[in-house]
């Protein structure tokens, strides 16, 4: 071959090389371009802006940088026992339930005491666990009897000093006596449902007792039904109600 004509046809080579690398290149931007535009179509749109809170919301939720930490607090708990498992007690698992009670009160009805160290410096973080109940390291936690009230301290107090290295004063002596505590509630019939033998104030919920996460010997055996009263009725002279009515000053 002489050498015009390989020239001429590396010539014709390099321009055909060019033109494909044109239409690829052409291809490719064209054929990305339909990506991104159908992907970015078919994202939903996000709304960016912030729903006003409500005054009632502004008081009770938590402020500052770590408002939101205790959302997720529950998420790490385990689960809560089976509902509807069988439930066997005795009552002798009763009467040692009672006895432990009675250990953290001065007197039957009386708030406990914390039997475990709380921050003294700051708000306990107390309805981590005693808000709904929980169990750690096999220690039970039991939810809260009453509705929510914030200042947990002020009625329950740390059952040992915190302060290291005092020693706690014996209390002064004095002649009062606490009630006792209830055995079981009285019944119209056998395998009538028993009556309350207990306050109900402060006491509105039953599951703290006689829930899942309830002593054995206090446990109920259904305790999915959450509307105690319809079947358990209160005692009038344990709630404090007169019998008759109390005439009005004129």
């Amino acid at each position: 071959m002489s050498e015009p004509r390989r020239t001429g046809a590396l010539e014709i080579g390099m321009v055909c090389v060019v033109a494909v690398a044109i239409v690829g290149l052409i291809s490719g931007v064209r054929g990305t371009g339909r990506d991104v535009r159908s992907y970015v179509a078919s994202q939903p749109a996000v709304d960016t802006q912030v729903a006003a809170r409500s005054y009632p919301h502004a008081r009770a939720a938590a402020h500052g940088p770590n408002a939101e930490a205790a959302a997720g607090w529950f998420g790490g708990l385990p689960g809560g026992p089976d509902p509807f498992a069988p439930v066997v007690q005795s009552a002798q698992d009763r009467a040692d339930a009672l006895a432990r009670r009675a250990t953290r009160r001065a007197f039957d009805g009386a708030p406990p005491t914390i039997p475990h160290r709380i921050d003294q410096h700051g708000v306990p973080a107390c309805l981590t666990c005693h808000d709904r109940g929980t169990t750690i390291a096999g220690v039970v936690a039991p939810r809260m009897s009453h509705e929510r009230h914030d200042s947990c301290v002020q009625c329950h107090v740390v059952a040992t000093d915190p302060r290291p290295g005092t020693v706690t004063p014996p209390a002064p002596d004095n002649g009062f006596v606490g009630l006792a505590a209830p055995a079981t509630g009285e019944r119209a019939w056998p395998g009538a449902p028993p009556t309350i033998p207990h306050t109900t104030r402060m006491r509105e919920r039953c599951d703290a007792c006689h829930g899942v996460y309830g002593a054995l010997g206090m446990r109920s055996s259904h305790p999915w039904r959450a509307s105690c009263l319809q079947c358990h009725g209160r005692s009038a002279e344990l709630d404090q109600r007169a019998p008759v009515a109390i005439p009005r000053t004129p």
